[in-house]
Parts: structure tokens; sequence; C-alpha cells
């Protein structure tokens, strides 16, 4: 066959992708522009009202109690093969038993997964990551630096340097969206797969598609594309957005014996706040969200989906449109009346849950 009737041939498919595309940036740098006008809107307001509250920020000396309590695990760094930066993570339990990492979300850290180590250490080596740009780990500057293969080869290096060859693989919000990813791309080093409200990559897109409205529940997500702005205002009137994100009425912990104290809100207030805190995090956003076609893979290993039922961060109704792109054993459950935040708003469910899934036996017959 000729190249010019192969050339032919492709072009309606290649028209469609290009269509795709274009579609898909509108509608993400549409949103983006949008909320970034209402954004100022809202600082203009506040600022003629309050100019010195609005405009301060505190950068925090030392890291508050919470972030070195002991009875939470031990303290440590590895240095990641691939990338050559030094990764902080808790670690708790033998680590001659499986390995249960954990991977934290937009704006976290390791400290999210505070009730899973207590929970689970006892019969698993539980690790919580804090993840590059995170934390106590490194944050490399550039946008490049964030790309989803590099991520990848951190989770994969971090398991390598744990001294383990799999993993039982957890993961919240960005972290979910990682862990969906890796197991795509290396089922051979995941056991199990436990993701909190994150849906599918492919099930965010086709949802994001079909119904470009609905991108406003996430235009947080959009309003992160643009440099500089969202560092700004994420810091405005001392991260009161931060804050607003854990405590607040309609996205906070909802849980009133869940919800954060002010000691536990620094623990993820103190790395923020730091001089360039904001915009590795960021970066995830910037990069990931930029990835137009994500590949349309099933999932070949046993995974869990556990979804806050009462999510206001991310689009409604994507936790269901992830079984379609899982091949292997697939269980998922909603929980009523709770926030994204969902390890930390309601624990002893979640924990329960993936008590019940890691000891199922068709599902433990499966991985091995």
């Amino acid at each position: 066959m000729s190249n010019s009737l192969m050339h032919w041939l492709l072009l309606p498919t290649r028209l469609s992708l290009w269509t795709l595309s274009l579609v898909y940036y509108i509608v993400v740098y549409g949103t983006a522009g949008l909320t970034a006008c209402l954004v100022l809107i809202r600082i203009a307001w506040t600022g003629l009202k309050d100019p010195y509250g609005t405009f301060q920020w505190t950068v925090r000396k030392k890291p508050p109690a919470c972030l070195q309590d002991p009875e939470l695990g031990d303290h440590a760094f590895l240095k990641g093969r691939s990338s050559g930066l030094r990764f902080h993570y808790v670690t708790k339990g033998d680590h001659k038993k499986p390995l249960m990492l954990f991977l934290h979300g937009f704006p976290e850290n390791w400290y999210s997964w505070r009730h899973q180590l207590l929970e689970f250490s006892g019969d698993f080596h539980t690790v919580a990551l804090d993840l590059r740009g995170c934390g106590a780990s490194d944050a490399p500057v550039r946008l490049e630096d964030y790309l989803l293969e590099a991520l990848l080869y951190d989770i994969r290096d971090t398991v390598d340097q744990l001294g383990h060859t799999s993993c039982i693989l957890v993961g919240h919000d960005w972290g979910g969206m990682l862990a969906w990813h890796f197991a795509l791309e290396r089922p051979d080093m995941v056991q199990l797969l436990i993701v909190m409200n994150a849906p599918h990559p492919a099930s965010w897109l086709d949802a994001v598609l079909r119904r470009p409205s609905q991108l406003l529940r996430s235009g947080h997500a959009c309003f992160f594309q643009l440099p500089l702005l969202p560092e700004f205002v994420l810091s405005l009137e001392d991260f009161k957005l931060v804050r607003s994100l854990f405590c607040g009425k309609n996205v906070g912990i909802r849980n009133r014996s869940r919800r954060l104290t002010e000691s536990q809100l620094e623990g993820y207030l103190y790395p923020l706040s730091q001089p360039g805190g904001l915009t590795a995090p960021l970066n995830y956003f910037r990069s990931l969200l930029s990835n137009t076609l994500y590949k349309h893979q099933d999932v070949a290993v046993p995974c869990m989906l556990i979804w806050g039922e009462a999510d206001n961060i991310l689009v409604e109704g994507m936790s269901g449109g992830t079984r379609p792109y899982v091949r292997g054993p697939v269980t998922i459950h909603t929980i009523p009346e709770c926030s994204h935040w969902v390890q930390q708003d309601q624990p002893e469910i979640v924990n329960k849950l993936i008590w019940d899934f890691v000891l199922d036996k068709d599902v433990i017959k499966h991985y091995r």
C-alpha cells in the first residue's frame, strides 16, 4: 500500500484526534479564564475592604508537632535512581512484610495517611511517601520535571529502594491518578490497587468531553494551568483558600470528629508556605492535565475504588465510570456524607473496606 493511500485512509482518524484535542484545550483554558476573572473580582473586593489582611501570608519557621509524632512511624529518605532526587517518607511496620505504599494528593503530604499507617502497620510494611515537590521531598523547578513518565519512575524507584518487587498501591486525588497510571504501565509491580476519589484517567476525560459543563466543578484544576496567579491567590489571607479546602463548609471534611485541628492544618500549610512551596504541587496539574489523550487501556490488576459521595471538588458521577476500564476484579464503594478527603474524613470505614479487599480470598487468588 502506498504512503499516499495510507495518508488518506488515516486522515479521518487524525482529524478526529485533532478535533478532540482542540475541544479539550478550549474547554480547559476557557474554564481557566472564566475562573481567573471570578477570582480577580473577589480579590479586588476583599483587597479594598481589608488590604493588609488580604495581601499577607506567613512563612512557617518550624514544622508543627503533628509532623514529628513518633507514633505515626519513622522518618527516612531515599534517593531516586532515575531522577537523583531525594524523597522523604514515613514508614511503620516490618520491612520484611508486604509493602503497602500510599500516594497523597493536593495540597497534602504524607500526613494525610496517618490513620492508615497506624491501622495496617501490624500486617504490612506501610510507607507514606512525599511525592516529588511535596512535603520534605526534593522539588525541581522545571515544569518538565513533572511529566507523567518521571512521576511513574519515582514510584518504581521507591518500591525498588525499599527492597520490594511489588506492592499494594494506595492513592488519593492526584496520588490516585498516578496509581491508575502506574498500574497501567507496570502491572507486574502492583499486587492490588486501591484508589480514593480519583477516577480512571479515561473515564475522567470521557466525562469532561461528554458534559463540558461539569468541568466547572473542577474549575480549580483548570485555573491552576495559569502561571503565577494560582500561587498568588492560594497564598492570600495567609492561605485562606487552602484552609477552606480542608475546613470549608462545602468542600471540607464533614465528619465533625475528624475535622482538622489548627496544628494538623499547619501540617499541610508548613511546606506550602516555604518559598516555592506551592509551585511544585501545582505543576502536577499543569503537567498532567495537559496530557489530552490519555491511554484508554484496561487495568488488569484487582482494584478497589472508594469514593466520598459528598465530593464537591471532582466531577460528579465519575466513580461509576471507572468500571468499563478495569479488566480484573473491581470493587466500587461510595461513602455517604463523606467529602473528597475520604481517608481522613471516614478513616474507620475506609480502613474496613481496605481490610475486606486485601483479605478477600478471590482477590488474593487472582493476584497470586
